[in-house]
């Protein structure tokens, strides 16, 4: 618990939060090692869990109408991987595979949202860490539309 606890304390996202706060988020994670080409989560499944990265790559892919997925990040060592388990209806906007053998911080998000319920200025502070990270995504995607517009503007 001690080594969650200081985990915590150093990554950034956790970095403001008091000492109780940060005791009570590792009471709700573990660590999981996965294989390279493993599934952590799929577009549409229950967002039950998030993660961030400790070793390897993971890779974010978003389905196309035509059953074809499309990359969209990459989520490098130190990332958080996962927005959906805080938004209604909580199910995952994206497919994640490991790109790597990877180790992850997993985090339960039902434990989690329940503490954010009990105690709204850790919920608003949580919510501004997790804002932050939906509009990184944001803009990674709308760069990748505009480079594969003006791809096929020059390819007509």
């Amino acid at each position: 618990m001690n080594e969650n606890v200081q985990f915590l304390k150093e990554h950034p996202v956790f970095q403001r939060l008091s000492e109780v706060y940060l005791h009570q988020l590792a009471e709700h994670m573990r660590v999981i090692n996965l294989e390279a080409g493993a599934v952590l989560f799929e577009e549409g499944e229950p967002a039950e869990n998030f993660y961030i990265v400790m070793e390897g790559t993971v890779g974010l892919y978003a389905t196309l109408s035509d059953d074809q997925e499309q990359w969209v990040q990459m989520i490098d060592v130190g990332e958080v991987i996962g927005w959906s388990w805080l938004v209604p209806p909580y199910k995952w906007a994206f497919t994640s595979r490991t790109r790597e053998g990877s180790m992850l911080m997993e985090f339960d998000a039902s434990a989690i949202r329940e503490l954010c319920d009990r105690d709204p200025a850790f919920g608003y502070g949580t919510m501004k860490q997790i804002c932050a990270l939906m509009l990184g995504r944001l803009h990674t995607v709308r760069t990748q539309m505009g480079e594969r517009i003006r791809d096929l503007q020059k390819d007509s």
